[in-house]
């Protein structure tokens, strides 16, 4: 039997778990956004990466002296180390976002630099792209931006500039402001009151 007009405790008010304010529906719209941001980056990552001749032909065109055994040995360890690597960074942004969720300011503001670095970077690219052409030679080397890779651009720096957008409204930064107080508060009480 449920409870009669029980409401979920607004931002601000006390949790029960380890009293800390409740996160306003911006900031658990913005986590949402941030991890649906590290999963299409994950997946740009994979879909570049699955792409085995266009990396073999790069690997030829930078050194052509290698073997093909050396040039089929570059591109798996490279594959594999961006695997990685990719993995890596995707854990870290999940532990910044559960970080901001609980009310660390630190992690909000990591989480707002790499996201406004994101979304000029789109910027900046997409600017180039209109005015250079989607291919650049640069020595010697030809890049071309293929129609997926400015998707992915596209709908990451989406996400992040409305991530940007949520973690910066007033009632936010006030959630923010509440939990380091209370954050402040618990701990000066573990310490006996003096902190």
């Amino acid at each position: 039997m449920t409870e009669p007009n029980r409401e979920r405790p607004r931002t601000g008010e006390m949790t029960g778990r380890g009293g800390m304010p409740t996160p306003p529906q911006w900031v658990q719209l913005a986590w949402w956004l941030w991890l649906a941001s590290v999963v299409v980056g994950l997946v740009r990552t994979v879909v570049q990466l699955s792409d085995r001749r266009m990396l073999i032909d790069r690997l030829r065109q930078v050194q052509p002296e290698l073997s093909q055994s050396e040039v089929d040995a570059a591109a798996n360890t490279g594959i594999m180390f961006a695997l990685l690597l990719g993995l890596l960074i995707a854990g870290a942004f999940v532990l910044l976002a559960n970080r901001m969720a609980q009310g660390r300011n630190w992690a909000r503001i990591v989480i707002l630099v790499f996201a406004a670095f994101n979304v000029v970077s789109t910027v900046f690219t997409l600017f180039g792209l209109a005015v250079l052409g989607s291919t650049v030679t640069v020595q010697d080397t030809t890049v071309q931006v293929d129609a997926w890779n400015i998707v992915f651009s596209l709908v990451i720096g989406a996400l992040d500039a409305a991530v940007l957008v949520l973690l910066l409204r007033p009632d936010v930064n006030t959630f923010f402001r509440e939990a380091r107080r209370r954050f402040h508060e618990q701990k000066a009480g573990r310490t006996g009151g003096h902190g």
